[in-house]
């Protein structure tokens, strides 16, 4: 909601037509008041009669209508019914004895439309307003002329009251509808802010998993796989042992770096300090020393500097394509490529491993992570394996090269 100034502000609780303190205040004011022309102007004989009838009054405003307003009741229920009868008995004989008093009904006609509606409530104030007038002319208080003259003003009077609560009644209506739908727009909104947080949530636990899995878990894995080969050969072979020792360390150290990273929220410790043919053949390399096989990073193509997120997802994916290498082929030779084509670049990774049927084999977590990772930057991930004949992963971005080495 915007106000004069220009500034945002949020809807009231409070709605315009709910009574306050000092709406009663005014109300027994005015029929204090009123109490008191009667009193003044009733024949000598009527005056307590007239006053007495007032008091009641006064008395039973708090303890209907001010319950009733407070309660917020609107529009005829049957406690509103009997408040309304009552101030109709108690008003009308005190406009009936002195009719100068008639002129309270500017404090009484607003009660009985708040509480009784606009056909009710008109009834109502008719009969206090018009029946007293109407009596005059028995009781030899007023000519015929002046009874029409008087009807001739306050029929009109009687209208314009009509239309005015008529009208009002539907800007009160309206506007608890919208007070309705601020109210469910306020809580749709609460819903929405909490489904985004938890779907930012959500988010941001699958990154961090799929981070975790693709960096420190396998840093572990390669680490459990050297100690193994370490308590192996550490009797037979302890110049083999102080190597895989060596790597162990690497391993740990570059986890360490890792976990700093993820903490921090930077990219990967390993393209920190160098690019990223040099982080995919560094990894390539310690894979062949981990299980001895003939491991090679070969690039081909012209070479550009993808996007930092393109680098990111193509090194996670050749270390989890690397990772399942180490894991399930038992490969003789692994060969990592970096190809580079007109609008797009390519990881490919190879090993002629005991492979799988990759039509029927169910994919992993990690061939999963790969597939996620490719859709993400607008690419794809394909598998190709067969039972003997060993693996291939290839991962496709689509980037943009301009002239001059620029990446868009």
């Amino acid at each position: 909601m915007e106000n004069r100034q220009g500034r945002v502000s949020e809807p009231s609780d409070t709605h315009a037509w709910e009574v306050s303190w000092w709406w009663h205040a005014l109300v027994l004011a005015g029929l204090a008041v009123v109490a008191g022309t009667a009193y003044a102007t009733a024949p000598p004989g009527w005056r307590w009669v007239a006053l007495a009838l007032m008091g009641a009054l006064v008395v039973w405003f708090p303890l209907g209508g001010w319950l009733l307003l407070s309660a917020g009741s609107r529009y005829g229920s049957p406690r509103d019914a009997v408040f309304v009868l009552v101030v109709a008995v108690l008003y009308t004989p005190v406009c009936v004895i002195t009719p100068p008093a008639s002129w309270g009904m500017f404090v009484v006609a607003p009660v009985c439309f708040m509480l009784a509606g606009r056909w009710f409530g008109l009834a109502t104030v008719a009969t206090v307003l018009l029946v007293p007038q109407i009596l005059q002319l028995p009781l030899g208080r007023a000519t015929p002329g002046e009874l029409a003259f008087i009807l001739v003003v306050y029929v009109p009077v009687l209208g314009f009251s009509a239309w005015m609560s008529f009208w009002i009644e539907r800007i009160i209506d309206q506007s608890a509808e919208r007070s309705e739908l601020i109210t469910e727009l306020r809580r749709s909104r609460a819903e929405v802010t909490r489904l985004s947080e938890e779907a930012g949530a959500m988010a941001e636990r699958e990154h961090l998993a799929r981070e975790i899995h693709d960096t420190l878990a396998q840093g572990f894995t390669s680490i459990v796989t050297l100690a193994n080969a370490v308590e192996a050969e550490i009797s037979a072979d302890p110049q083999a042992a102080r190597r895989h020792v060596a790597m162990m360390r690497d391993t740990a150290s570059e986890n360490l770096a890792e976990a700093r990273a993820l903490v921090a929220a930077r990219g990967p410790a390993a393209l920190d300090a160098t690019s990223l043919e040099e982080a995919l053949s560094r990894a390539t390399r310690r894979l062949g020393e981990e299980l001895g096989a003939d491991a090679r990073f070969t690039t081909t193509g012209e070479g550009f500097p993808p996007p930092s997120a393109v680098q990111v997802g193509l090194l996670r994916a050749a270390q989890e394509a690397l990772a399942n290498v180490r894991k399930h082929a038992a490969a003789g030779r692994v060969t990592v490529t970096l190809a580079y084509e007109p609008g797009r670049v390519a990881l490919e990774v190879t090993d002629d491993g005991r492979g799988f049927d990759s039509g029927t084999h169910p994919p992993g977590h990690g061939l999963e992570s790969l597939t996620a990772r490719a859709e993400r930057a607008g690419g794809a991930c394909e598998v190709h394996s067969r039972p003997g004949a060993g693996t291939e992963v290839r991962m496709t971005v689509p980037v943009t090269n301009e002239p001059g080495g620029r990446q868009q």
